[in-house]
């Protein structure tokens, strides 16, 4: 495809500005950096000299990263959105993302697709005549790396080229995995979970050393790595001079595994942000050892006004003795006493190159915001002009330079679905202006009458703009799957046990977020004034109905216990139900029995919670194998009927495979380097499928912010 763009018309005494703005277009290309090649045998620091030195401070490092703050901290008085607002207004990345989606479009488009495809581009990190490329992309969700790379090798390498791939990220499907250091969108994985790998307890993280072991035993599958993104990061949104010391555990976990990771020869892309610390500088000083070519690269897609950067490293040389020196490495990650490596081994030409690396990003990146602070609520025509070419010009650069056209819809990873339609249930929210959220917070955490307060305000405002998924959804919205005995539909997963719940598929994180900083508060108080928790038993039985005590809900201190134990309680109950009351006389028999007046069995949940995959699971295949239908009867009460033909077997079944998956995760432990339980009972494909999904999401949703309300109701009682 030709990229066809309408021209904007230009008035001639407008040429010299035209002019102008191209070399500032021009610019956005050329934010690169390229450090000076080590000899090929350069020796590493000795490896008995690793972790020996204290954490320094590199002068000159210091000077830039002083700059680079204040001219950040005139923002802090800005509030976010708006601010958010007005630099998507002045950013010329939307144009390109909007060309990218609609005319070429590509798969499962965002700037982390953009971003890959320069970076490759770029830097000619695929060969484009080999027969078979395999990569590995860590800290990689939502997936727009590896649909940036497929479009790439689509559109440049040879035909025959087969390419196989695998990525490795935080979890989404993980509830003991904490949404400030995940992507929790997963439209794309949910096509292609077979090509992720969650390691091998189950959370996608890679500072987990059995999970690293687990990533390096997936890549053993290919004859060769070629190429390892790393795209992790974590929110510091409300400690942004802390970034740089926040991810750089982070980043030495990712390359730490990558070099375990690549073939020789091969490459790594790695996502960092400013580079002013000592891990900084140990880390791309490693990398420099470790490859032919280092470079330091800002793509024009990337927002221009923040500090990241990515690190090409080209033709990996695996030095001598590397896997040693990794290993020590990784067992130090936790290491915030020394420093990787002693400022005495880091040589002092190397310290230039990296000071004058740091000052002209430095210079980019002030000279954006800077340019922003000018134009923030100012109506300037002239500048409005001026934006118009500059955008135009930095799209016609783009599609000219990298060659991006349309690929067949055959050459797509996910076909006959177009998963940036999917649902994105959470998104990113923030209000109000840095240092409103710093002295809110610090109110907050000294205060439990504030924090009482906030917790009120934040509920108000959930109940007030709760958003309904599909309102005519019902719980009922089961596909048919065609397995006529329980035990076809199974498929357990064993990792690590949640002891809290902190995301889900099955409520928004708002709401969960909200649930747990209040039952924080009640622990907090019930810790202060020295009161027992209440005396009633979280899971009780009356009859036919199974109750969860709201109010002993935070004295859950392990999620996986207590879904086992309710697992168990549902089971009995049921049995005893049927036993007892509900036995289905013969055909010839007459009824006789007095029990059976009581009518159908019904099977009553109250205050039941599900939000882990355990739990949803449960509610999932008492539906589909044990009863016809189930109600929600009230916001608190789910009412199962009409016990299935097969039902009772359905029950006995699962209830005997359940149960020996929890047997082999506690005999697991024996042999693991830590606890292991079910995470999982059926295929988390199933359980997001059809309209039970959002009926499940807008149930579990209004019942968070009822637990909310009757602990907030609790606590006021014990002020």
């Amino acid at each position: 495809m030709e990229f066809h763009s309408s021209k904007i018309v230009v008035p001639e005494e407008d040429v010299l500005l035209r002019e102008k703005i191209y070399q500032e277009a021009a610019v956005q290309f050329q934010k690169k950096f390229q450090f000076q090649s080590l000899p090929e045998k350069a020796p590493l620091p000795p490896l008995d000299t690793l972790y020996r030195g204290n954490p320094y401070v590199v002068p000159s490092l210091e000077v830039q990263k002083r700059r680079l703050n204040e001219v950040k901290n005139r923002l802090n008085d800005f509030e976010i959105s708006h601010w958010h607002q007005h630099t998507r207004k002045r950013s010329s990345l939307l144009p390109i993302l909007n060309e990218l989606r609609y005319r070429v479009k590509a798969e499962f488009v965002t700037q982390a697709f953009a971003k890959l495809y320069e970076c490759v581009y770029a830097y000619d990190l695929v060969d484009r005549y080999r027969n078979e490329l395999c990569s590995v992309h860590l800290c990689e969700a939502p997936g727009a790396f590896v649909t940036g790379l497929n479009h790439y090798i689509r559109l440049h390498c040879a035909p025959r080229t087969q390419w196989n791939w695998f990525a490795c990220t935080l979890n989404p499907y993980y509830e003991g995995n904490c949404p400030g250091n995940m992507i929790p969108d997963d439209r794309f994985i949910l096509h292609t979970l077979d090509s992720w790998c969650f390691g091998a307890d189950g959370t996608g993280d890679i500072m987990v050393r059995e999970n690293r072991d687990a990533i390096i035993s997936r890549s053993k599958r290919f004859p060769a790595v070629h190429l390892v993104t790393a795209d992790g990061s974590i929110d510091c949104l409300n400690v942004p001079e802390e970034q740089e010391e926040r991810v750089a555990k982070l980043h030495l976990a990712e390359t730490v595994l990558a070099l375990g990771l690549l073939s020789p020869g091969q490459h790594f892309v790695l996502k960092m942000f400013t580079l002013f610390e000592h891990p900084s500088v140990s880390l791309l000083y490693l990398l420099n050892h470790c490859f032919d070519e280092l470079h330091v690269f800002k793509p024009c897609t990337s927002k221009p006004g923040n500090s990241e950067v990515y690190i090409v490293a080209k033709h990996y040389r695996q030095p001598d003795g590397i896997e040693q020196y990794l290993d020590t490495i990784y067992s130090n990650l936790q290491n915030g006493t020394n420093a990787m490596f002693d400022q005495s081994t880091v040589k002092e030409t190397f310290l230039e190159q990296l000071h004058t690396c740091a000052t002209q990003f430095v210079q980019w990146q002030t000279d954006v915001i800077e340019s922003n602070i000018r134009f923030y609520r100012v109506n300037d025509p002239l500048e409005d002009h001026r934006l118009t070419i500059f955008k135009q010009t930095i799209l016609e650069i783009f599609f000219t330079h990298y060659h991006i056209t349309p690929i067949r819809n055959n050459e797509r990873i996910v076909q006959r679905t177009k998963v940036s339609e999917g649902l994105n249930i959470n998104q990113k929210e923030s209000r109000g202006t840095f240092n409103e959220r710093v002295q809110q917070a610090a109110v907050v955490d000294g205060n439990a009458t504030e924090q009482y307060r906030s917790l009120k305000e934040r509920l108000d405002y959930l109940t007030l703009t709760r958003q309904l998924f599909q309102p005519d959804a019902t719980l009922n919205d089961i596909p048919p799957n065609g397995f006529a005995a329980v035990q076809h539909q199974l498929a357990f997963a064993i990792g690590k046990p949640i002891e809290r719940v902190k995301s889900s598929k099955f409520a928004l994180i708002a709401c969960i977020r909200l649930l747990n900083d209040t039952v924080d508060l009640y622990r907090r108080m019930v810790r202060q004034q020295d009161i027992c928790y209440p005396q009633e038993d979280t899971i009780t039985v009356t009859g036919n109905n199974i109750t969860i005590c709201i109010v002993s809900y935070p004295s859950i201190t392990n999620i996986a216990h207590h879904e086992k134990e309710l697992f168990r309680t549902i089971v009995r109950t049921l049995l005893n139900l049927i036993d007892q009351s509900y036995i289905t006389p013969l055909p010839l028999e007459p009824v006789t029995d007095p029990r059976l007046e009581n009518g159908p069995l019904e099977l009553v949940l109250q205050n039941w919670l599900p939000l882990t995959q355990v739990s949803v699971g449960l509610l999932y295949l008492l539906r589909q194998y044990v009863f016809e239908e189930v109600e929600q009867a009230s916001p608190t009460r789910l009412v199962f009927r009409g016990l299935r033909k097969s039902g009772l077997t359905n029950l006995v079944g699962m209830h005997d495979a359940v149960l020996k998956a929890y047997t082999k995760a506690s005999t697991s432990q024996q042999v693991a380097a830590s606890a292991k339980s079910v995470l999982a009972i059926v295929p988390i494909k199933v359980l997001l499928c059809g309209g039970f999904q959002y009926a499940l999401l807008n149930y579990n949703n209004a019942l968070c912010l009822f637990y909310c309300a009757r602990l907030l109701d609790e606590l006021s009682a014990l002020a």
